[in-house]
């Protein structure tokens, strides 16, 4: 699954609001992503919580790890969970270097300007995001929220990559052994035809 390619210092560079941000798990094998919305908050979505309801809530923000999902709003501190990485998405990549950096850490495709990024998180947040309401690992995740906000697609290339990276498996680099080769666009066009299919229902 996609894994960042940077290795900024943790915090190097301060985010500012409507930045795509992302924090690595799981030892790199996946991102957690979310938009910066300003005053040390992050808006993200969640997995459907997995504990008992009991833990502390945060001094900051009042989140709860173990009993809130969804889209949720949070300090950065929640939003990054204990990890020190915080790693900035980019936007406007060409095709070159898509292709050569992990996949959840780019794309080709442009960002809206930072204000409507902004809103559009915000709007989300606030009741009209149905269309993120049942999270899904594989084809509703945190990052297809977070392209959403900034460009209007929802694409989650870390889960393309893991298409990607079973057709290196299967096909030495074609896809399943069938001698159809991705590539970045072949990539991305997969991408856009799952999600649309996923938006469509």
């Amino acid at each position: 699954m996609g894994q960042p390619q940077s290795m900024l210092i943790p915090h190097e560079r301060k985010p500012q609001p409507g930045d795509h941000i992302y924090s690595t798990r799981a030892g790199g094998l996946y991102a957690h992503h979310g938009i910066y919305v300003g005053n040390d908050m992050v808006i993200h979505l969640q997995a459907p919580p997995k504990g008992s309801g009991s833990s502390t809530p945060c001094q900051k923000c009042g989140y709860k790890r173990d009993c809130q999902g969804g889209i949720i709003k949070t300090c950065l501190d929640c939003f990054l969970d204990g990890r020190s990485s915080l790693e900035f998405y980019e936007y406007g990549s060409s095709i070159f270097e898509f292709n050569i950096k992990k996949r959840g850490s780019c794309t080709i495709f442009h960002t809206k300007p930072a204000d409507e990024v902004v809103k559009t998180a915000n709007d989300l947040l606030q009741g009209n995001g149905s269309k993120f309401k049942d999270y899904n690992f594989f084809a509703n995740n945190c990052e297809d929220f977070a392209v959403y906000c900034k460009t209007g697609m929802a694409v989650s290339m870390q889960a393309v990559g893991g298409v990607e990276a079973a057709s290196n498996i299967f096909g030495t680099g074609s896809l399943f052994g069938m001698g159809v080769n991705l590539g970045a666009v072949g990539v991305y066009s997969l991408a856009k035809v799952i999600h649309d299919a996923n938006t469509a229902k």
